[in-house]
């Protein structure tokens, strides 16, 4: 039988490219539902490819235009997005949710027993420890679909199927560098949205592309790593690979280095994370190594990105730190999108953002509370 797949974020970057992974493996999957917030002509092509049975739209306006267009036999479903997962049924859930917002509905997906595959790596991030504690609890499971993450989770299943890692030295996580590795700190006060959304190897939405050329979203991460294979921070290392082609390594305690490498092209794996554990044949171009004369690797400078020295100290402070940085993080980006701030902006708020004494526990709850709160004064303080 078919496994029913439910795609959040349909519209984006990921969403498209789980969509023409499903396309090519149409006798697998189905597409049961689909959601995004403001592309309706975009979610109005899948459904008249997919033919999911529901579509959640976030955006009111865009719900309303949707409402006078003729999408046959979908349902539109008008409550929340985590709802939305709760009441839908499926087999697999494919996160590609932008931020914050793809937490709740892991959740609900975990509370379901279903399988996450993942690319809201924000879930991890806000609230890892509790999802590692729901997954647990609910015998559910999560496969990465981030490049990186996919690379160390493909690299450790060939080698421990236990999940111990004991031979394992550290985790390597590799980074293009964006598009201001070779930029002067002293540039980049200078530095403007248009040049910040030019990504030299991948293409993706507006906000990971910012986190990119800021290293948060190396940052993010590094925390996300912290969460799925059970590492301590200081075993996990992050170096500049300008090429992305290595996509991650792993090093064992005897002094091997195992890396995984391929193509710049996210349906690899989206693939693997929905086949999983079986490997297929891929119907995606293959990477030809003779084509790249040289791979290049180069040492983190932390005192030029420093957003990711500040996920490394919030990371390691744990409890509702993470959150704290994703949410002034996040309004910080769509205040540099829309002009408000400078680029470094974004690096000083969060700076004293990130200083503040935390006595509140890691719950949902506080979760909740914590990103709320810090989303109100992040917008106050720039106004």
């Amino acid at each position: 039988m078919k496994k029913k797949v439910l795609i959040l974020g349909s519209t984006g970057s990921i969403g498209v490219n789980t969509c023409s992974v499903i396309r090519e493996f149409s006798n697998d999957f189905e597409i049961v539902g689909l959601s995004t917030n403001t592309k309706i002509d975009e979610l109005l092509n899948q459904i008249k490819e997919f033919k999911p049975k529901y579509v959640h739209i976030t955006d009111k306006d865009a719900l309303l235009d949707i409402k006078n267009k003729n999408i046959d036999d979908t349902i539109i479903y008008n409550d929340s997005i985590s709802n939305f997962v709760r009441d839908i049924d499926f087999d697999i859930l494919v996160n590609a949710l932008v931020g914050y917002s793809g937490f709740l509905p892991t959740i609900e997906a975990i509370k379901k027993s279903k399988i996450i595959a993942l690319a809201n790596k924000e879930t991890l991030v806000v609230g890892g420890e509790i999802i590692n504690n729901l997954l647990k609890e609910y015998n559910s499971s999560l496969i990465p679909i981030d490049s990186e993450h996919s690379a160390i989770f493909q690299i450790l299943k060939h080698f421990d199927s236990t999940n111990n890692y004991k031979s394992v030295e550290k985790l390597i996580l590799t980074a293009s560098g964006g598009p201001f590795f070779k930029t002067s700190i002293e540039d980049f006060s200078k530095i403007t949205v248009e040049e910040a959304l030019k990504h030299p190897t991948w293409s993706m939405g507006s906000k990971i592309t910012i986190d990119s050329a800021t290293m948060m979203n190396k940052g993010f991460e590094v925390i996300e790593a912290h969460y799925l294979f059970n590492m301590p921070y200081e075993k996990i290392e992050t170096i500049i690979h300008p090429q992305s082609l290595i996509h991650s390594m792993v090093e064992f305690i005897d002094g091997e280095i195992y890396a995984q490498i391929g193509k710049n092209d996210m349906r690899l794996p989206i693939q693997h994370a929905l086949t999983f554990p079986e490997i297929r044949n891929t119907p995606f171009e293959k990477l030809k190594l003779y084509e790249h004369s040289e791979l290049n690797f180069y040492k983190m400078d932390f005192d030029k990105f420093v957003m990711l020295k500040y996920a490394y100290e919030c990371g390691n402070k744990g409890g509702l730190y993470p959150c704290l940085l994703n949410a002034v993080n996040e309004i910080c980006v769509y205040s540099f999108l829309s002009k408000k701030i400078k680029f470094t902006d974004i690096f000083t708020i969060v700076r004293e953002a990130i200083n503040i004494n935390i006595d509140l526990s890691l719950t949902i709850e506080n979760i909740i509370k914590m990103d709320k709160l810090v989303r109100e004064e992040t917008i106050k303080k720039i106004g």
